[in-house]
């Protein structure tokens, strides 16, 4: 009895085990697809070549489905009827079903775009209108204003960047960090490619002309035994409450960790598992007569300045800055720097003193999106209320460092002219023209001093 037992347990999981090799496709065919829409991942193109739009076509389907809805008859509605009705149900078909070639996307003159995705040279502005196809069935137009190219120019500015690693004394359940050149080096690279736009095709992006390189040099002229790399032993006697704790820590000038912010960008990187991923603020200082909207900033004599710390350089978490994608929001450093130089947030949001989307716009930067939930998604749209979205919502793929939770790997040709005005009218953050912490030499400290 028990081998019979056995031998049916075998069978029951040979045949288990045979079904699940079994696939059943169920492909939709033209006649299925009864609506299309499509999308761009922006509404702006910038035509330099480079710069792609990518449009997303979705399709839908048509569903007749019994309708037993009860009917009320007689004066006073005191009749009730259930007759049978059909009812029609608009659905999104899955793409993984829908036969590739069967989706087609093809510009106002009737040419197919290939793969979906457009670019150009040609420099005359002008608006573009696409649209899907599926076999005689299209879709809605869309359009895309191809921009005008930025006539200025940027020349490349080079910044120096001095990591001040703020190591804790041991203590039990705080993890320790071991940061090295590789690390530095590593999201310098990242940072580069972000601001020299090498690795995004946004359909926006541009390159800011700004390099980052890691300091050879302490503020006394000696090497560094790892380039860019500060270390500090914390005292076991110190405590941090918060962030302005570590600013006080740093700002007392026995220890020297603020290096001279004319030749240096200072970063501290600290040990604070409760805190945030970085502590950055945009520049406090301008020079006497200029303005920047959205800049809280005031002419300050320089021989008083810096006050604080975060003046001239910001806090990175060790956590985040070694393992970016340990954190919620996907830390990504240049996202602090685009903070340090100017940028603010693109999500709209709203406190007890209003709300920060001012003229349709959170970051008087005309090419960035605005949008209003997160999701933790890199696809967001326009609508203030999820529950409430029309045909006014507009929907696309988040590319930019200042959205929240994104890609974060483009910024655009508006963002660089706001970080280049903020270079040229900010002196805390002229740390380019001095050559000091990469050579040593004194003659390029007394150039700048």
């Amino acid at each position: 009895m028990n081998r019979i037992l056995l031998l049916f347990m075998l069978l029951v999981v040979f045949i288990s085990c045979h079904d699940d090799d079994v696939f059943y496709e169920n492909p939709t065919a033209l006649s299925d697809i009864k609506l299309l829409s499509v999308r761009a991942d922006h509404k702006m193109l910038l035509p330099d070549g480079k710069a792609k739009m990518r449009f997303y076509i979705t399709a839908f389907g048509i569903k007749e489905l019994p309708d037993y809805s009860a009917q009320y008859k007689g004066e006073d509605n005191d009749t009730v009827l259930y007759v049978p009705r059909v009812a029609c149900d608009t659905f999104r078909i899955p793409d993984d079903v829908i036969p590739a070639g069967v989706l087609k996307l093809y510009d106002e003159h009737g040419n197919e775009v290939p793969d979906a995705i457009y670019s150009t040279t040609d420099v005359t502005e002008r608006m573009l209108y696409f649209y899907a196809k599926s076999g005689e069935l299209e879709s809605e137009r869309i359009a895309v204003q191809i921009r005008k190219l930025p006539e200025q120019t940027y020349k490349e500015l080079e910044f120096p960047v001095i990591f001040h690693v703020l190591n804790p004394a041991e203590q039990v359940g705080v993890p320790s960090f071991k940061i090295t050149e590789e690390v530095v080096k590593k999201n310098l690279e990242r940072l580069n490619d972000v601001f020299g736009r090498v690795v995004t095709t946004d359909p926006n992006g541009a390159d800011a002309r700004i390099k980052f390189v890691a300091a050879k040099y302490d503020v006394s002229g000696m090497k560094l035994a790892e380039e860019g790399i500060h270390n500090w032993e914390i005292s076991a006697s110190e405590s941090f409450e918060d962030i302005d704790d570590y600013e006080e820590y740093v700002r007392r000038n026995e220890l020297n960790l603020i290096y001279d912010y004319r030749h240096y960008l200072n970063i501290w990187l600290i040990n604070y598992p409760q805190g945030a991923n970085a502590s950055v603020k945009s520049p406090t200082v301008i020079l006497s007569g200029e303005y920047i909207p959205g800049l809280n900033a005031q002419w300050w004599p320089l021989d008083q300045f810096p006050e604080k710390p975060r003046d001239v350089g910001f806090f990175i978490n060790m956590s985040a800055f070694l393992n970016p994608m340990s954190s919620t929001d996907f830390f990504e450093i240049s996202n602090p720097m685009a903070q340090f130089f100017g940028l603010l947030s693109t999500q709209a949001s709203e406190n007890y003193e209003g709300s920060n989307l001012v003229n349709g716009d959170t970051d008087y930067c005309p090419d960035t999106y605005y949008y209003w939930n997160d999701n933790s998604s890199v696809l967001k749209n326009t609508s203030k209320e999820e529950d409430s979205m029309d045909e006014n919502t507009e929907y696309f793929t988040s590319y930019n460092v200042m959205d929240r939770y994104s890609w974060k790997n483009s910024i655009t040709v508006d963002q660089v002219a706001r970080i280049r005005e903020h270079i040229e009218k900010c002196p805390s953050r002229w740390m380019y023209k001095s050559k000091y912490a990469l050579t040593g030499l004194r003659e390029d400290w007394e150039a700048i001093n």
